[in-house]
């Protein structure tokens, strides 16, 4: 019993590490985003944009208040550490071990993918709910954001062994 005691608890750790991660890793993400958005705005950044669709779905449901950038970054941060979780069970699934140089190029295409998903593949549909339209920088600067969180991710991920 107590060995089923310990491999839960360490489990739990293991995804509080990986939600850690992924949340480093996003922040490392916003820090590239911030002289975009300084430079073009909101507009600048396109993951931005969709975190602020998502934000102001939530906030319609309490108040008439706008979304500010620090409730739109909050969301972003929450989903960079959400999805720490899920690419540290996408290589747990696997049953193997994973070296690290193997770890750095699947997160990079993980990101890719994420980027892929949202905000391209997801560009109509939050620019209809939000009103707006993404650019093509913002686009461009959000892929280039999304590689620096896989290249993050890939780094920190073996740490948690």
């Amino acid at each position: 019993m107590v060995e089923d005691d310990g491999s839960r608890l360490s489990f739990v750790f293991e995804l509080l590490g990986a939600c850690f991660i992924g949340l480093v890793a996003a922040i490392c993400m916003t820090i590239v985003e911030l002289p975009f958005w300084k430079k073009w705005g909101i507009e600048g950044v396109a993951e931005w944009q969709v975190n602020s669709v998502i934000v102001s779905m939530f906030i319609r449901k309490f108040s008439n208040r706008r979304v500010s950038i620090p409730k739109s970054v909050g969301m972003h941060l929450l989903h960079g550490a959400a999805l720490g979780i899920v690419f540290r069970a996408l290589l747990t699934s696997q049953g193997t071990t994973i070296p690290a140089s193997s770890v750095l190029a699947y997160a990079i295409v993980y990101s890719g993918v994420l980027w892929i998903i949202s905000p391209f593949l997801t560009r109509s549909l939050f620019e209809r709910a939000g009103g707006f339209r993404m650019t093509e920088r913002g686009l461009a600067v959000s892929f280039l954001a999304h590689n620096v969180y896989g290249v993050f991710l890939g780094l920190l991920i073996p740490l948690l062994g």
